[in-house]
């Protein structure tokens, strides 16, 4: 039988952890209070699903490993981006689970999108459509006509929106799932020649892509204690120039203003866990050059004191 989850968010890692099966990491990046709310339909082999972001944010996920997902916003800022590349309310996202993914949300950003396990699709699709489905996989992003978006958003809005009627188990559950992957691909299919276009990743932008990934994953690697430019660019493989390029085009910020945001995100972390942290402490791990210093930028990102996120926690 299907399960309906409903939740509304108050923080980037309790939004990260809600959708059924994904493994994601979100960092917020954007000052301001964090409301967010997911909606789902649980299905033995698939999750329908909608979820509604306010601020900037860095996401990172992984559908489970066995599924194939399409995704498309519903509501998205400008300058939002998905695998380094504009992502429009005309973007049509196919995501693999056998791979991360990663989207830049410029401010508020909704997304509606169905989860399917692979075996159920290479079953039950037309053999048409699951060819279509395979190489749009390898690209991850089709463009498609405003037309076609807006038939797609309908019939994901309206599958993950009739939740409350009662669907039964088994065949009636994958009934459903290949009923609205059917739906979505075959309004892709019919866009072709009508603006609709799959979207390889140019060899450059795969270059700068790597550059950034290198680069947070050693700022990942390196949150507590000093560090500085020059070791990010070594760590990267880019000069200076390369680097803050590369971060404002993948990003939409600079290199450091991106790392102050992952240590930030990581206090917050800390300080929901700890039932007694020292601020002082916490501060100069961090690499905060006072506890003056780290609570301004604290509560600028947050819109709350490092005390009121202990005392909200329970700690």
């Amino acid at each position: 039988m299907a399960r309906l989850y409903r939740q509304k968010t108050q923080d980037a890692d309790d939004q990260a952890s809600a959708l059924y099966g994904w493994t994601q990491r979100f960092e917020q990046l954007g000052k301001g209070s964090f409301r967010g709310e997911i909606e789902e339909v649980i299905l033995s082999e698939g999750v329908l699903y909608r979820e509604h972001t306010n601020r900037r944010l860095h996401e990172e996920f992984h559908p489970p490993e066995d599924h194939i997902a399409i995704a498309i916003p519903f509501a998205i800022q400008a300058g939002s981006l998905f695998a380094g590349q504009e992502l429009t309310m005309r973007t049509l996202m196919v995501l693999s689970g056998r791979e991360g993914h990663e989207v830049v949300a410029a401010g508020e950003l909704g997304v509606c999108g169905v989860s399917v396990r692979r075996s159920v699709l290479e079953e039950s699709l037309d053999l048409q459509y699951f060819s279509w489905l395979m190489q749009a996989e390898q690209l991850r992003s089709v463009s498609i006509s405003d037309d076609v978006a807006e038939a797609i958003r309908r019939q994901m809005l309206g599958a993950s929106g009739n939740v409350d009627a009662p669907i039964g188990g088994g065949d009636s559950e994958r009934a459903v799932l290949i009923s609205v992957f059917s739906a979505i691909v075959e309004s892709a299919l019919s866009g072709d020649g009508k603006q609709s276009s799959m979207l390889a990743m140019p060899r450059r932008h795969c270059n700068r892509s790597r550059i950034v990934r290198r680069a947070i994953e050693f700022m990942h690697a390196n949150l507590h204690g000093e560090t500085d430019i020059p070791e990010i660019c070594a760590a990267a493989f880019a000069s200076r120039r390369t680097l803050q390029y590369c971060f404002e085009e993948q990003m939409g910020t600079t290199p450091m203003a991106y790392f102050r945001a992952l240590r930030l995100n990581e206090a917050r972390r800390c300080l929901k866990r700890q039932s007694d942290p020292s601020i002082t402490g916490l501060a100069s791990a961090l690499g905060f050059s006072s506890p003056s210093h780290f609570t301004r930028h604290y509560k600028q990102m947050f819109d709350e004191l490092p005390s009121a996120t202990v005392r909200d926690s329970g700690g």
